[in-house]
């Protein structure tokens, strides 16, 4: 596969992975990705981004392990761009140990890899972007005053401290927002210390909705809030009040600002850049039910009323995303758009 405009993206399976894939595909990219191993959810991916090429400007690469040394070399070979949205996610592990290590190692071998590669003699020059994909958990901390506007300057330094303080015991939800916290903090770190020459991005995304690109099985492993929307529409619960559930963005906007930063980067060299991501803020899980019931009116005996309009408390904190705003260059895609889109991809499925 040619290196001119190939980009590598990590953990290309997953949910945010898969449309960036498309995305650049569509944008004229080759794309080369990460699997863990050949499985039937891959070969999913493989016939739905067919449809974005020639059959030409794909092409996946095997790292049964992220954290191992070294196991990113054959994957950054003659890249233009990295992507790195693989991490490990698991809200039942209560040892933060294996998670906290996976996330950080992981984002410190493939940059060592991707800082190697590109300054090969006879590769240099030719990186000239590194995507890191974080999470406004790692920006978001209910320990900031009221009336606090969260930017790309907040850090989330409470997660780190419950993992310390709580050992073992540690519940998944804190356990994820510690890792992803401390992977981005490696990912800087590590950047500045080794002098790198590329360009360098971290995107904070709040929980993402929007439809998937392709339904894996079993349907459980759907990113967790897509599969909020799935329960809601199948009759399931409508899940409760938290600060994190009132921010939102879909998922083809990350995608698309992924595309942004790398070529943004490849007119801008060593650009350092942090955005928050959030396309709308407060929306609510029962805004998810809201918008069912009046978008699929043949489902209502499904979905369950709960209490219409209802939505959050007056959120103590606002989120200011103008700056990814910027970036994206258009209107974010908006939370009623989203949950139907995902809706939508549901209803296909079940047409077959």
């Amino acid at each position: 596969m040619a290196s001119q405009r190939l980009v590598l993206i990590t953990g290309i399976n997953g949910y945010i992975a898969a449309h960036t894939a498309a995305t650049f595909l569509k944008a004229g990219y080759a794309v080369r990705g990460t699997i863990r191993a050949r499985t039937p959810n891959v070969e999913s991916l493989v016939r739905t981004l067919d449809k974005y090429h020639d059959g030409t400007r794909l092409e996946l690469v095997e790292v049964p392990d992220i954290s191992a040394d070294g196991t990113f070399d054959r994957a950054v070979e003659g890249v233009q761009a990295v992507a790195h949205l693989a991490s490990p996610v698991s809200m039942t592990e209560t040892d933060p140990a294996p998670m906290m290590r996976a996330a950080v190692q992981g984002t410190t071998s493939l940059f060592a890899s991707a800082l190697a590669e590109s300054r090969r003699e006879s590769r240099r020059d030719t990186l000239k972007s590194v995507v890191f994909m974080s999470t406004i958990s790692a920006i978001f901390t209910p320990s900031k005053p009221a009336g606090h506007i969260f930017t790309e300057a907040d850090w989330n330094d409470a997660a780190e401290e419950e993992v310390r303080r709580l050992g073992k015991s540690t519940p998944g939800y804190v356990i994820y927002q510690a890792s992803k916290t401390a992977a981005e903090r490696a990912f800087w770190a590590f950047g500045k210390e080794a002098g790198a020459e590329f360009g360098m991005t971290a995107l904070c995304p709040a929980p993402v909705l929007g439809p998937s690109l392709y339904l894996p099985e079993p349907i459980s492993s759907l990113s967790m809030r897509v599969k909020d929307i799935y329960d809601i529409f199948h009759g399931g619960a409508i899940p409760e009040f938290s600060p994190i559930r009132s921010t939102f963005v879909d998922v083809r906007d990350v995608a698309e600002l992924v595309l942004r930063a790398v070529e943004r980067d490849t007119k801008t060299p060593r650009a350092r850049e942090r955005y928050l991501l959030v396309g709308q803020s407060p929306i609510s899980p029962q805004g998810v039910a809201d918008v069912l019931r009046a978008s699929f009116p043949e489902r209502r005996d499904t979905i369950r009323e709960g209490n219409p309009g209802e939505t959050y408390p007056d959120m103590a904190w606002r989120f200011d995303a103008g700056k990814a705003g910027t970036l994206l260059g258009r209107d974010w895609i908006g939370f009623e758009r989203s949950v139907v889109d995902s809706a939508k991809v549901f209803l296909g499925a079940e047409a077959v």
